[in-house]
């Protein structure tokens, strides 16, 4: 009998060192830029809700442009554009920011300084690397993706329908919480390949 658990003692102590080692082992570390864009989606979401509906407005542009700007972390342009220092945002048609846009001059994007501009024809904003189309260009939609079509922009908005039209991110307010839609489609075909890590936390992902 005792020679039997002799021989039993070996293989039990492998045992229990295994399941020790698989209880105390560290969990998969998940990917840096998947942590970082969890970050920025919740904790900027989290500060949106406000009683007063001028302050809700201001503050969710304020989160907004804090958006556009995280938006460029997670997609990459063609090699033959962004070819100087400057990275331009521009703002096609009203401005609804109310100074939250310009708040992003001079900070840093893939190393080039931000640039804010405003642009009532989209023919003047065809040089800017990403382009916020506003709620009032909403009829000449159309003809302002036409004259943007392949170049590589990338389109914002902020209107129900713009994804779907073929603005490339859209966002959209649900419950007082600021979330994106995404138009895979048009992006691929001006040459901008958006992060598949953004794609996960979009609300809708539209690939043709």
């Amino acid at each position: 009998m005792y020679q039997a658990t002799q021989k039993g003692l070996p293989g039990a102590e492998g045992r229990i060192r295994r399941h020790a080692a698989r209880r105390f082992a560290k969990p998969p570390r998940p990917a840096f830029p998947l942590l970082l864009i969890l970050f920025l989606f919740f904790q900027v979401q989290a500060i949106l809700p406000f009683s007063a509906e001028a302050a809700m407005s201001a503050e969710e542009y304020r989160v907004k442009a804090a958006f556009i700007l995280n938006f460029a972390g997670f997609a990459d342009w063609p090699d033959s554009a962004l070819p100087d220092g400057i990275f331009t945002i521009g703002i096609l048609g009203s401005d609804p920011f109310e100074g939250a846009m310009d708040a992003l001059n001079g900070k840093s994007v893939k190393g080039r300084k931000v640039r804010v501009r405003r642009y009532n024809d989209a023919e003047d904003a065809r040089g800017v690397d990403i382009l916020y189309i506003s709620p009032s260009e909403k009829r000449a939609l159309p003809a302002i993706l036409r004259t943007l079509r392949n170049r590589p922009i990338l389109t914002v908005g902020d209107h129900p329908g713009f994804a779907q039209a073929g603005v490339m991110i859209n966002m959209v307010v649900i419950k007082k919480r600021v979330r994106f839609e995404i138009n895979n489609h048009t992006a691929q075909q001006s040459g901008i390949r958006i992060s598949s890590q953004l794609m996960k936390l979009a609300k809708e992902v539209i690939d043709q």
